[in-house]
C-alpha cells in the first residue's frame, strides 16, 4: 500500500508531494516526541545509604515492638521467647519441605497479613507464641497463639492504644527522591 501511494504521488502534482511530505514529517517527529534519551542515568541509592536504611528500619521496629510490648503488660523478653520475622517464618517452612498444605505454617503466616507500621513479629516459645503489631492509628495489637496437635490457634487478642513512633528519612533517602523526581521532570 506504502508503493501505491509512493507511486501515485509520483505522478501527482507538487501539492501532493509537499502534504505526503509534511505529513510524513509530523507523523516521525510525533512518534520520536515519545523517545527521550538521556545522558544522565537515573539516580541511585548508594549501599551506604542502603545500610542505614536497614539500620534505621530496625530500630524503629524495634521502639514499635517495645511500645506494644509495654503498652499491653506483656511479659516477652529475649531469654524467654525468639524472635521471628516473616521472611524467617517462611525460611522455616522451605527448609522443613515447604509444603503448601502446611497447617501449622499457615496458621502462623496468616497472623502476619495485616495493615501495620514497622513489620508484624512474631515471638515464640515451645507450644506458645505472640504475634505483636501496631495498626496503622497507633493501636497496639497481641495476638496470643497456643500449638494445638494440628495447627497453632488464637487464644486471645489485646488491643490497646500505643504512641506514635516517628519514622524520619535520612537525608541520602531524601536527596535520592529529590535527584529522582527532578531526572523524571526531565522528561
Amino acid at each position: 500500500m506504502l508503493n501505491n501511494m509512493f507511486i501515485h504521488i509520483e505522478s501527482g502534482d507538487i501539492l501532493s508531494k509537499k502534504t505526503f511530505i509534511l505529513i510524513w514529517g509530523l507523523t516521525v517527529c510525533i512518534f520520536l516526541k515519545g523517545v527521550t534519551i538521556h545522558a544522565d542515568e537515573l539516580p541511585r541509592l548508594s549501599s551506604e545509604c542502603q545500610e542505614n536504611m536497614k539500620q534505621r528500619d530496625s530500630d524503629y521496629n524495634g521502639a514499635v515492638m517495645r511500645d506494644i510490648i509495654e503498652s499491653l503488660d506483656l511479659e516477652i523478653d529475649e531469654q524467654n521467647y525468639y524472635e521471628v520475622t516473616d521472611k524467617d517464618l517462611y525460611a522455616a517452612n522451605l527448609i522443613y519441605g515447604g509444603r503448601e498444605v502446611d497447617e501449622y505454617y499457615q496458621s502462623l503466616h496468616k497472623q502476619f497479613i495485616v495493615a501495620s507500621r514497622g513489620k508484624p513479629t512474631l515471638y515464640i516459645k515451645p507450644s506458645e507464641a505472640y504475634v505483636l503489631y501496631k495498626q496503622p492509628d497507633n493501636t497496639n495489637i497481641a495476638v496470643h497463639l497456643k500449638l494445638t496437635d494440628v495447627k497453632w490457634k488464637v487464644i486471645e487478642r489485646k488491643k490497646e492504644k500505643g504512641n506514635s513512633v516517628s519514622y524520619k528519612l535520612l537525608k541520602c533517602e531524601k536527596d535520592y527522591l529529590k535527584a529522582k523526581n527532578n531526572y523524571l521532570n526531565q522528561q
